[in-house]
């Protein structure tokens, strides 16, 4: 029987039937040449916040495997097996019920799994110990150490055991002592395999790795153990980015570089204090330094401070092996960065009690956000923590309002620390409206993106006055919060004379050239929009625009904001190509009155207020996942976006009152392997040559049911080829462009015989007039008077590619070297050409730009975005 017990108490602050796996389901098996052991069954001990995500990843992105997370903690492993997963992780839960009952599987027969599997994570808690030797900083191994002798103890063959979890130096050592005590007959191979996950975007950090870093032993067999797991990783991560060391490099890898990100947070919050005395604006000392490529623009954002399971803890892992190393002088070194942590969080809070004329005994005060960051519900080692504790140890009455944090998991929280709280003080509310009526103040401690979308003028008018705003995130727009007539306190920003903020940016700061702005080194600038602002108009219309931070969102924006149109854009700002690129458009637009904020389509709970604080008469859907070839890299990503999140933006759309009428974007795409050329509307298109085009169709099909069923009204266009000035660098004038100045030869691609490639390139202002003419015609959305239609935008005169290479040749003044080769099996077709007879007819579309003064104008504007060549992260780009 297995000696398991301590592993139940994995992890107390995170956390519903165990399935058993019939035989028939399970893989055949799969024995590596050397090792002998089976390759393609996978147990992960621990079912926490590591070891579901990545498991659940691996599952996803090797099929040919079987994963089985096992845990003794029944909940928890119920939870896994429900619709109500035990954490919050974006795009986890759509993971898990594709995989789940697969080859993806949660259970509580721990010796079962083993026995099943030969290669198993270690994925349980490692806490800072809260007693005896190294207490509070030292790590507590008992569930690592409960691990190896459950293993050892229920194997039944060779094992690969490698350790998920945060460890100190040598731990696996210390499990091999404990491995080869009790082993028996059996050989294990121990390898360190350290997460870098941040919450809130874990599942983008799975799916794109910026590295797996693998630590395992120097001998043959345990490089051959290694390349297991290399193997596994490879499925799905480029090869340059799996990195293998010896096992003491890959642990002290994970707390070094947790301790670095930790010291930049305490390093710019130390600046925040001291702006805060000096007058200085701290984010304008962030954007200044982070504009230096030695240091970079990330975690340099003034906050309350860091939270979180791992910075912290690893941190005081690592001052207390120093300690034991005898390296008294690093361990303080590394020590003053927990320290001054939990100085800013204290700082915070006196701020508040001392500009609430000292006290806050009996006064309501609304927190919003208690998660330590957005997109998690995590609430280990907030920063809310220590404010709302010292808030309540002074008499407030704290009301908090967090859209994915429970009373119940809060209050865990402040047990394990210690604290007591009077739960008749600390409420949690339903909504920030509830939190924040009669209250006599507003305090942010998360920066989730709805926080930004509140009417605070409707707020102002429930508080108690004077009405105070602290913004521990600095996400709000504090000149204008201060209009409204709040007095507002923020992370490292000093006050004037007037008792107002100085914020240099909104007073003294000229826009930077744009030359400068978009370069993708600079921190953001202080956000100067409102959503609010965003959405005045002078024409009666108020538009969503998705994807704003897209090529032609960008455009289309700028355009309707233009005319008068109130716009407010969103975008999850992807990383199909460089997101620093998106960001300049972004900037860009926020200097024209638009403002984008970060949120994917997916996210139903923050569109959904959007929508009611909003009132949008029209919406334009932009936003997809783009690229034909990209597909066969990551087709999961075409059915999030293009389907799923068309489809989530349909059901907001359809529970709004009213209803907001609704262009969208199709493709030329759709008409996939049709012969008949020009292409017109009445074509049939049910021969998509690619994942890109079939989701493209699936819109129009999907557009067509929301408006029988509920009366939506539709516009659909269907783009041709098109470019222009911020264009997608994927795109082929762009990145012909890149490679021409780089002098790298171009892959032009060629059909059947040689033949060439024909596309029916369209400029982006001819697209944009196109798409302005079907938000003025679309019908308004009732079951009465909703339409739906489909047009081709396109410019109905096809060229070659080469033609194209030609005029950018011309505008460049540089020959390109040109490589003609077959066009691959990705998706591509021969030819797309408009037929825009019924645009022409319909929407008075006409458009006016030929190839050649089109590729003229985008190199003019190429030129001058990248006037000294392009920025790091644009050469770095490579296009699939």
């Amino acid at each position: 029987k297995c000696s398991f017990a301590l592993l139940v108490a994995i992890d107390h602050r995170t956390t519903q039937k165990t399935r058993r796996v019939d035989a028939s389901e399970v893989p055949m098996a799969a024995k590596h040449p050397t090792l002998g052991i089976n390759v393609n069954k996978i147990c992960c001990i621990g079912a926490g916040y590591v070891g579901g995500p990545t498991c659940a990843t691996i599952a996803l992105k090797c099929p040919h495997i079987k994963v089985t997370i096992v845990d003794l903690n029944e909940a928890r492993i119920n939870a896994w097996n429900s619709d109500n997963l035990p954490i919050y992780e974006p795009g986890l839960d759509d993971i898990v019920k594709k995989c789940r009952g697969k080859n993806l599987f949660f259970s509580t027969d721990v010796k079962g799994a083993i026995q099943e599997a030969d290669i198993i994570f270690a994925s349980v808690n490692t806490p800072t110990k809260i007693k005896g030797i190294g207490a509070g900083r030292a790590a507590d191994l008992r569930f690592i150490e409960s691990v190896g002798r459950t293993v050892a103890e229920c194997s039944n063959g060779n094992k690969i055991i490698i350790e998920k979890s945060t460890v100190p130096v040598r731990t696996a050592e210390a499990l091999d002592r404990v491995l080869t005590a009790n082993k028996g007959p059996h050989t294990f191979w121990i390898l360190s395999n350290p997460e870098f996950l941040a919450e809130g975007t874990a599942m983008k950090d799975l799916d794109m790795p910026d590295r797996v870093l693998i630590g395992g032993p120097t001998t043959d067999d345990g490089i051959a153990a290694a390349s297991v797991l290399v193997d596994i990783y490879a499925n799905w991560v480029p090869r340059e980015r799996i990195l293998t060391t010896n096992l003491w490099s890959s642990e002290l890898s994970k707390l070094v570089a947790n301790a670095v990100l930790a010291q930049r947070v305490s390093s710019i919050n130390s600046i925040s204090l001291l702006c805060e005395k000096t007058g200085a604006d701290v984010a304008e000392v962030s954007r200044a330094i982070g504009a230096d490529s030695r240091i970079g623009s990330k975690f340099l954002s003034a906050s309350i401070g860091f939270g979180g399971s791992c910075f912290q803890k690893d941190i005081l892992n690592l001052v207390y092996i120093c300690e034991s190393e005898g390296l008294p002088a690093v361990a303080k070194y590394w020590q003053q960065v927990v320290d001054m942590n939990e100085h800013q969080k204290e700082s915070f809070s006196g701020k508040i009690i001392s500009s609430l004329f000292n006290t806050v005994t009996n006064k309501k005060i609304a927190v919003l956000g208690f998660a330590f960051k957005k997109d998690t519900g995590d609430v280990r080692e907030t920063p809310a923590l220590t404010v709302c504790h010292m808030l309540m140890q002074d008499g407030a009455m704290v009301h908090v309002f967090d859209p994915k944090v429970h009373k119940e998991d809060a209050m865990t929280e402040f047990k394990y620390h210690d604290m007591q709280v009077d739960e008749s003080r600390f409420i949690f509310e339903s909504s920030a409206r509830d939190a924040v009526d009669g209250a006599h103040a507003i305090i942010v401690l998360t920066e989730w993106d709805e926080f930004k979308t509140y009417p605070y003028h409707e707020f102002y008018a429930m508080m108690m006055k004077p009405a105070f705003v602290f913004d521990g995130r600095n996400i709000l727009n504090h000149r204008e919060l201060e209009n409204i007539g709040f007095e507002v306190h923020a992370v490292g920003k000093g006050r004037g004379a007037d008792g107002k903020l100085n914020v240099l940016a909104d007073k003294s700061m000229p826009s930077p050239p744009l030359s400068m702005a978009c370069g993708g080194s600079f921190a953001p600038a202080p956000r100067r929009l409102s959503a609010a602002d965003s959405c005045k108009s002078t024409t009666g219309r108020v538009i969503l625009v998705t994807g704003t931070a897209g090529f032609v969102g960008f455009h289309l924006a700028r355009a309707l904001k233009k005319r008068g149109d109130g716009v407010l854009g969103i975008d999850n700002y992807n990383s199909y190509y460089p997101a620093g690129f998106k960001r300049s458009r972004s900037q860009v637009l926020e200097e024209d009155g638009v403002l984008t904020l970060e949120l994917d389509l997916n996210d139903a709970h923050v569109l959904t207020r959007l929508m009611n604080d909003h009132k949008f008469t029209h919406v334009v859907s932009l936003a997809a996942q783009a690229g034909v070839r990209y597909a066969t890299k990551d087709p999961h990503s075409y059915v999030k976006s293009n389907i799923e999140g068309f489809v989530n933006l349909l059901e907001v759309c359809k529970m709004a009152k009213p209803m907001p009428r609704i262009v969208f974007a199709s493709s030329s795409s759709v008409y996939g392997l049709n012969k008949k050329a020009p292409f017109a509307e009445s074509d049939v298109v049910d021969q998509p040559a690619s994942l890109y085009a079939a989701t493209k169709k699936s819109n129009e099909l999907i557009a067509h049911t929301y408006r029988h069923v509920y009366g939506l009204s539709f516009i659909g266009l269907r783009f041709f080829t098109v470019y222009g000035p911020y264009g997608r660098p994927d795109m082929a004038a762009f990145l012909f462009a890149n490679k021409i100045m780089k002098g790298e030869a171009l892959k032009i691609f060629q059909g059947p015989g040689g033949s060439e490639l024909e596309r029916d390139f369209t400029y982006v202002d001819d697209i944009v007039t196109g798409t302005i003419a079907a938000v003025d015609k679309v019908a308004p959305s009732t079951k009465e008077t909703a339409q739906y239609d489909i047009y081709n935008l396109g410019n109905k005169d096809p060229v070659t590619v080469s033609y194209l290479v030609d005029c950018v040749e011309g505008a460049l003044g540089k020959k390109a070297i040109r490589e003609y080769m077959p066009m691959p099996p990705t998706g591509d077709v021969l030819k797309t050409s408009a037929d825009i007879t019924k645009a022409q007819a319909e929407l008075g579309y006409s458009p006016t730009t030929s190839l050649q003064d089109g590729i003229n104008k985008f190199i003019a504007w190429y030129k001058d975005f990248y006037p000294n060549g392009l920025d790091k992260e644009m050469s770095e780009y490579v296009p699939m």
